[in-house]
Formats: structure tokens, sequence, C-alpha cells
């Protein structure tokens, strides 16, 4: 009982004394994605897929054709009077179904694209068993 109250102290101690030593803290992944898409707004979404990323602790690095990569990003994106939609097909390395996000009724196309974003890193990190 005394080395284990001895044990708590020392981890509670060093955790005090370093936050960052927490056990509790998440760990920091990298995910590494090819994306494409027939959209002007490219760009768009991977910055905000980027911050997306990062709010849930995984650093998104986007990558050529021609380099390993994790996923395959497909992004489309349409607007009409009606509003704005976009949409994603997720794809492993092998060219696989992983997951899919659509967003409708948006006043833009970067606003649809950047709701994609939002929902494909909360279904992605949960696929990876990250939260």
């Amino acid at each position: 009982m005394i080395a284990k109250l001895s044990l708590l102290l020392a981890v509670g101690l060093t955790v005090a004394a370093n936050p960052q030593a927490t056990p509790l803290q998440p760990q920091h992944s990298v995910l590494r994605a090819f994306l494409q898409g027939d959209t002007s707004r490219l760009a768009d979404f991977a910055e905000a897929s980027k911050r997306e990323f990062a709010e849930r602790n995984v650093d998104l690095k986007i990558v050529r054709s021609d380099e390993p990569y994790d996923f395959n990003f497909v992004v489309v994106q349409e607007s009409s009077i009606a509003g704005a939609a976009g949409a994603v097909v997720v794809l492993d390395h092998k060219g696989l179904f992983v997951a899919s996000v659509v967003r409708s009724g948006r006043m833009s196309g970067k606003g649809a694209l950047n709701a994609s974003a939002k929902e494909l890193a909360k279904k992605l990190v949960v696929l990876n068993g990250q939260q």
C-alpha cells in the first residue's frame, strides 16, 4: 500500500513539475493525406482540414501522389442558387473506401468545405482510435 502511494505521489509530483509529462495527455499523431478534387477550393479545404485535425491533436500533412500517404481525400464542391454543398470521399493507401462526408445548405463553397473538413476530422480521428 505504501509503495502504491509512493508511486502515485512520484507521478503526481512529476506531472506538477512538468505538465507536458502527464500520462493523461493524448498522443500527438501525424496523418499523411493526398488531396485531389474538381474544385478550385482545394487550398481552402486543405487549410480547414489542417486546423480541424490539429484541434484533435493530429498533424495533417498534405503530400504529393508519388509520396507515401495514409489516406486519399477526394473533394468535390458545388454551388447553386439553393446553396453550396461539399463532399469528401476518403480512400486508404490501397484505394479502398474508408469514409465519406457531405455537407450542404451552406452560403458558400468555402463554408461547405469548412463544414466537410470539420466532420471528416471527427470521423477519421474516431476511426483511427485517436479519441
